[in-house]
C-alpha cells in the first residue's frame, strides 16, 4: 500500500486505472473515509489495498467518475451506473462503474473487462482432459441446451465466452443476449440489454429466434419466460448456452422443474450441464511439493480427505508478486447427458440419482476434480479446503 499523490482527480484516477489493469485486477474500490480515500483492487478474487489518496479528493474522484461513466454529474444522492471503453496495449478495455451514496462521500466500484477470451487457447479453463472432451463434443453438436451452474463469481459466462469462440464459425451464426455483454467477440452477434431504451432481456429473447442463427447463447436463465425459450430453441435445431444459479450439476434439473419446465421437455433439450468454481492458480515458479500427514488434519489445516495426498505450497517469489499465486483456475464438474440421464430426466429423479450415474460413468464430481488439480500442483490445498466443506 502506498501513498498516491496527484495534483487532480483526473490525474489520480488516470493513475489507479492504469495500475489496475497493469496488475490484472478484476475491480476496483475507491471507499472515502474520515482520514483518507481507501483504493483496493480485487486480484485473483481477493481485495487488497493499493493506495491512499488525501480525504478531500473524494468529491474529485467522484465527479471524474461520473464524467467516464456518462452519468448524472449533479446527483449524489441515490445509486448510479455507467461505463466507458478504452483502447489499451492495441486491446479493448471495458469499464463498468457503480457510484454509491456512503457517509464519507460516494463509494465507487470499477469492474474492468479486458475484452480478450483468449483462454481456451491457453487450456486456462482448467478441465481435466476428460472434461474437456466432453466440452469440446457438446459444443460441437448442432442442437441442444449447455447450462453452466454455480454461484456469482464462478466463472460461468466466461466458460460459455470459451465456448462461443469454439463454435464461432464463417458459416454458423451465433447470436447472444447478454446484460451486460462482457467480452466482445469479432464474428458474433452480441445483444446488450437497455432498459432504458425498451430492450429488455425478455425483449431480446423474444426477436432473437427470429435472426435465423445457428448457435444462441442466454446470459442467464432467470424465470420461467427465459427457460421455456431456451428450451424451445434447443428443441427447435439450435445450439443453447446459458447459465443458472445451482450449487451443482445434480441440481440444475430440479431448479428447471421448479420454474414450471416439464420433465420430458428437459429429457428432449439438455445436452450438457457444467458446474464450476473458481480457485487461485499456484504459481508454477516458486511451487514446493509436499504430502498432507495427518497431524495436518488435526490441527484442522485440511480435512481428513486430504491425507496422505501429494499437494504443492509456494511462498512466493519475484513472478508471482510474494503472493505465491498466479491467477485463478476453473475447477469444473459435468453431467453429460446420455441415455440413462434422459430416462432420469423424464422420470424428474432426484439428484442423488443423477450423482450415482455420473459416479457409475467416471465423471468427476466437484471435489473429485478439486483433489486431482491439488495433486498436479495447479492448486494450493488451503484453496482446496475451502471448497471442501
Amino acid at each position: 500500500m502506498e501513498i498516491l499523490r496527484a495534483a487532480n482527480a483526473e490525474i489520480a484516477m488516470r493513475r489507479i486505472l492504469q495500475a489496475a489493469v497493469s496488475e490484472k485486477a478484476s475491480d476496483v474500490h475507491l471507499e472515502p473515509c474520515r482520514e483518507f480515500v481507501l483504493v483496493r483492487f480485487r486480484i485473483d478474487g481477493t481485495l487488497t489495498e493499493r493506495y491512499r489518496l488525501p480525504p478531500d479528493m473524494a468529491a474529485g474522484l467522484s465527479v471524474r467518475a461520473k464524467v467516464l461513466g456518462g452519468m448524472d454529474v449533479g446527483e449524489n444522492r441515490i445509486p448510479q451506473d455507467g461505463s466507458f471503453s478504452e483502447i489499451r496495449d492495441e486491446r479493448n478495455t471495458d469499464f463498468r462503474l457503480s457510484v454509491m451514496p456512503s457517509v464519507y462521500g460516494e463509494t465507487i466500484v470499477i469492474r474492468i473487462l479486458s475484452g480478450q477470451v483468449d483462454f481456451i487457447e491457453k487450456n486456462e479453463l482448467g478441465m481435466l482432459p476428460l472434461q474437456k472432451k466432453i466440452f469440446r463434443t457438446k459444443i460441437g453438436k448442432k442442437s441442444g441446451m449447455i447450462l453452466t451452474t454455480g454461484p456469482t463469481g464462478s466463472g460461468k459466462t466466461s466458460t460459455l465466452y470459451a465456448a462461443l469462440k469454439l463454435v464461432c464459425r464463417p458459416e454458423i451464426s451465433v447470436i447472444s443476449v447478454e446484460d451486460p455483454v462482457e467480452y466482445r467477440i469479432p464474428g458474433i452477434t452480441q445483444v446488450e440489454v437497455n432498459e432504458k431504451a425498451g430492450l429488455t432481456f425478455e425483449k431480446g429473447l423474444r426477436s432473437l429466434v427470429r435472426q435465423d442463427p445457428d448457435v444462441v447463447m442466454i446470459g442467464e436463465i432467470r424465470d420461467r419466460e427465459t427457460a421455456e425459450i431456451a428450451v424451445h430453441a434447443a428443441l427447435t435445431g439450435h445450439l443453447v448456452l446459458s447459465t443458472l444459479h445451482t450449487n451443482d450439476a445434480v441440481s440444475a434439473p430440479a431448479r428447471l422443474t421448479d420454474m414450471g419446465i416439464p420433465p420430458y421437455l428437459l429429457s428432449a433439450s439438455l445436452s450438457l450441464i457444467i458446474s464450476q468454481r473458481l480457485v487461485k492458480k499456484l504459481c508454477p515458479a516458486c511451487r514446493k511439493e509436499m504430502v498432507i500427514t495427518r497431524e495436518m488434519a488435526e490441527e484442522k489445516l485440511f480435512p481428513e480427505a486430504f491425507i496422505g495426498r501429494r499437494a504443492y505450497m509456494a511462498k512466493g517469489c519475484d513472478h508471482c508478486r510474494g503472493k505465491g499465486a498466479d491467477g485463478r483456475t476453473g475447477v469444473f464438474e459435468m453431467l453429460e447427458i446420455g441415455k440413462e440421464e434422459r430416462r432420469l430426466l423424464h422420470e424428474n429423479a432426484a439428484a442423488e440419482e443423477f450423482s450415482e450415474c455420473m459416479r457409475k460413468q467416471g465423471q468427476y464430481s466437484l471435489k473429485e476434480s478439486l483433489l486431482r488439480l491439488m495433486e498436479s500442483g495447479a492448486v494450493p490445498p488451503e484453496e482446496a479446503a475451502l471448497l471442501w466443506e
